[in-house]
């Protein structure tokens, strides 16, 4: 389960004009669904700094900057045009025994905050920069439908835990439902509510928590498809109870599939295959995949170093892919963790290269992509 965690950092002005040069990379060779598999040769010597156009003014994104753990309480609202930074209002006052965390879904980001000092988790609803209480619990993520939220929580010390769905303004709409505490749901879709366990995924009716679907690893969701990576190591656009499929053949054979974010629309899902390093970060592939032609577009840049904990990817409404994260912009071949650099980077398909603006925080800072 990804989680998108954050907490805050004080930062000075930086606005970048350029990096390594602004040039182009050019659009990958697009393996359709009935080309082999492409497996991909990633020598050290392939990955490259992050570079790109710079980003310019009237960009519109904002995000929820932080870092992770006791003692940063303060979260706040960066606007990426202005640097501006805006505190958010509503959450208990700091206390070194409560840890903050944040996660995003569609449009919605919540705010977890728990520790001895606050007893049960408590969950807040962003809502500009103000954080309203949500609900009690572990985690929440919204209705695909966006008729209320899911709500994991275990209300009893050493107690089971429960599942139960709830409106925005804290009317039940599900009663809670014991739920195995190994593989609590954390995405809803169509076709049931998706959980893990045992390295598979597994889909459970919305109704009674009942296991209706196995597959080795459930990627994306879309509003009629589910993108999986079948047994073997193959990819598949699956229509759940059809018994429909249609392959997809894999863009490259390096690095592990991670979850994918769907775009707005549903036509394109973004794919990152993340490469292990034996330095603080890992090699980030992105895949962009086009579920009507049943192509995929490489990502421009990639593929890249990039801090573990902050990286971010998530689709806007008005079609842009943004990344957010540590990201490496130096030549060396074997990055040092001080090498990488607060980044913000933003693409539509089509485009032949990313648009990126240093972001004014700490390379460490981990950062939630707000949707307007």
């Amino acid at each position: 389960m990804t989680r998108s965690l954050s907490g805050i950092r004080k930062f000075p002005v930086v606005i970048l004009a350029c990096l390594v040069g602004c040039t182009s990379t050019p659009w990958a060779v697009r393996p359709t669904a009935a080309a082999p598999q492409v497996t991909a040769s990633h020598a050290q010597s392939h990955y490259g700094p992050f570079s790109g156009r710079p980003l310019g003014p009237g960009s519109g994104i904002r995000l929820l900057v932080g870092g992770d753990g006791p003692g940063d309480q303060s979260p706040a609202i960066l606007n990426v045009d202005t640097g501006a930074s805006t505190p958010v209002t509503g959450l208990p006052d700091p206390d070194p025994r409560v840890t903050l965390s944040t996660f995003a879904h569609g449009r919605h980001t919540v705010i977890v905050v728990s520790g001895p000092a606050v007893g049960q988790g408590r969950l807040y609803l962003l809502k500009g920069d103000k954080a309203r209480k949500l609900a009690t619990g572990w985690y929440a993520f919204p209705a695909f439908d966006d008729s209320g939220f899911w709500i994991t929580d275990r209300p009893v010390h050493d107690g089971p835990c429960t599942v139960r769905k709830q409106a925005e303004d804290g009317k039940v709409l599900r009663r809670p439902r014991w739920s195995y505490c190994g593989a609590l749901p954390f995405l809803d879709t169509p076709y049931g509510l998706h959980t893990r366990h045992r390295d598979e995924s597994i889909l459970l009716t919305h109704d009674s928590l009942r296991k209706t679907g196995r597959y080795p690893q459930i990627i994306a969701a879309t509003s009629q498809e589910l993108l999986v990576r079948q047994r073997g190591g193959n990819l598949a656009l699956v229509t759940p109870g059809a018994e429909e499929e249609r392959p997809i053949g894999r863009p490259t054979g390096a690095g592990e599939i991670k979850d994918g974010e769907v775009s707005t629309d549903g036509r394109y899902i973004a794919v990152p295959f993340l490469a292990p390093t034996t330095g603080p970060h890992e090699h980030l592939d992105v895949w962009v995949l086009d579920t009507k032609t049943l192509q995929w577009a490489h990502l421009p840049s990639m593929p890249v170093p990039v801090d573990v904990k902050t990286r971010r990817m998530r689709w806007m409404p008005d079609g842009r892919l943004v990344l957010a994260g540590a990201f490496v912009t130096t030549t060396d071949a074997y990055p040092r963790e001080s090498d990488h650099t607060g980044m913000i980077a933003t693409w539509r398909p089509g485009e032949q290269a990313l648009s990126i603006r240093r972001l004014p925080v700490n390379r460490q800072t981990s950062l939630t992509i707000i949707i307007p």
